[in-house]
């Protein structure tokens, strides 16, 4: 007599794994929300004209004209050879050089400007700026300085800064979370343990079957 493999202990095994894994997948997508709600909180309405000054000028992926509202948390990137000016009243003055983009956010009274290029310059016109990527410094009035890879900076009120980006833009790989990691991680544990299981009861029910 040979016994049948017991299937659904692998089955449930499996299930498990995978219950499992959910579980720590939307907890980890709870805390992004979290952080997400705060930064939306934090951030601030302000808007800003565009000017065009050369080429051809986006906001968040759709061509602008001059005149053009910009509001906070806009993405704003000029063609090659193309150039822009952003007014934001008390906020100050940013220029776009050519072939660049730049995120513009409004926090707590001050602006923040962020790219994604390989490299970076920044000339400050008036005012002050505090860069605090690729590394932590302050630039016056009269500055001008080049950065390796992306800048993230802020600047008071008054403010007169022209950004531009040298060289090819960051590629931006595909972004996985750590509950993605965690999902497949734990799947593969579970599927790992199910095919230990049923290996095991193969063998059990091998070893149980007379010889004839």
């Amino acid at each position: 007599m040979k016994l049948r493999p017991s299937y659904p202990r692998a089955s449930i095994s499996l299930f498990l794994a995978i219950a499992v894994a959910s579980v720590f997948t939307l907890r980890s997508f709870a805390a992004p929300e979290a952080n997400k709600s705060t930064g939306e909180t934090a951030a601030q309405d302000c808007t800003g004209t565009l000017t065009v000054k050369a080429g051809q000028v986006n906001i968040n992926g759709n061509v602008a004209q001059t005149g053009a509202t910009v509001m906070t948390g806009s993405v704003i990137s000029t063609s090659s050879k193309g150039n822009a000016i952003i007014d934001l009243g008390a906020l100050g003055r940013v220029e776009v050089g050519d072939n660049t983009t730049v995120t513009l956010t409004c926090v707590a009274g001050s602006l923040e400007i962020r790219t994604n290029c390989s490299k970076t310059e920044v000339e400050v016109r008036r005012g002050a700026v505090d860069v605090r990527a690729p590394k932590a410094e302050t630039l016056s009035a009269g500055k001008k300085q080049k950065y390796d890879g992306a800048i993230d900076l802020t600047a008071s009120g008054g403010v007169d800064v022209k950004v531009e980006c040298e060289g090819r833009k960051v590629a931006g790989g595909a972004y996985v979370s750590p509950g993605l990691l965690g999902l497949l991680a734990l799947v593969g544990v579970g599927a790992a343990v199910a095919a230990g299981v049923a290996a095991g009861s193969n063998e059990a029910s091998t070893a149980s079957s007379p010889i004839r």
